[in-house]
């Protein structure tokens, strides 16, 4: 299966803008309903980790952290934000690790970009397949009305330095949200301009608890604002707390 390499181009503006607003946001769902079912030093996989942000945190909290990108450009902020951790170049959908993990977690909607049920259904597998029994596996998606009423607007961030423009469309017949971004970047007195897409899936939640279910990871779900995440960035998103079922010798 084809890496997911799309974040490549990404990354720069994610882990220099993109990127500090959404994990400040997440520490309050993650304090309600992940730490808390996590026993000292846990092992914890950080799947689509990104530039390491949360890596960081969760080795700071004396957790032993992995972390699965698909883009070696994300992994090589990652690897300079958070040396303590194991930072591996894998597809979510494809990735195989041994069932020593307390706890998997994947923020940021980065399953929405998943672009088909049986994609996601793959991932669910792995994930199954690397925890332990009674191991928890903690994600959020965007819920419809995000690309309804967010993705589609032009936002623009203008530095000294940086020029960035998103334009998202969404379509409601394919589920599909695009987002095209231009970066315009001065370095060293000279500008340089780069253009890249963004695509992400709506999954419905009938789908991923039916997916999640067959996997064999039982799920409840919370709304991200319940959970405390404030703003523009915890509205219509959901977190999926999913559970692999304990031996039945424990």
């Amino acid at each position: 299966m084809r890496r997911y390499s799309d974040y490549d181009p990404f990354a720069w503006l994610y882990a220099n803008a993109w990127g500090e607003p959404f994990h400040r946001a997440v520490q309050a769902p993650l304090e309600r309903v992940f730490y808390p079912h996590l026993p000292a030093r846990a092992k914890v996989l950080d799947l689509c980790c990104g530039d390491g942000r949360l890596a960081a945190v969760l080795a700071q909290r004396g957790y032993s952290v992995t972390g699965i990108d698909g883009s070696e450009e994300m992994l090589s902020y990652a690897r300079e934000r958070c040396p303590k951790a194991r930072f591996l170049l894998a597809d979510a959908r494809d990735f195989e690790l041994p069932p020593t993990f307390h706890a998997v977690l994947s923020t940021f909607d980065s399953l929405n970009h998943v672009m088909t049920t049986a994609h996601l259904a793959r991932v669910f597998q792995r994930v199954w397949d690397c925890l332990r029994p009674g191991g928890i596996f903690l994600f959020d998606l965007n819920r419809e009305e995000a690309y309804v009423n967010s993705w589609i607007k032009t936002g623009a961030n203008v530095t000294e330095n940086l020029v960035n423009v998103s334009r998202g469309v969404y379509y409601p017949e394919t589920r599909l949200a695009i987002c095209d971004i231009t970066v315009l970047r001065e370095r060293h007195g000279v500008w340089t301009r780069s253009d890249f897409e963004l695509r992400q899936k709506f999954h419905p939640h009938k789908t991923v608890l039916a997916k999640l279910q067959a996997a064999g990871l039982e799920a409840e779900l919370h709304d991200a604002a319940d959970l405390g995440m404030k703003g523009e960035i915890g509205t219509n998103r959901d977190f999926y707390l999913a559970r692999k079922a304990r031996s039945s010798a424990e």
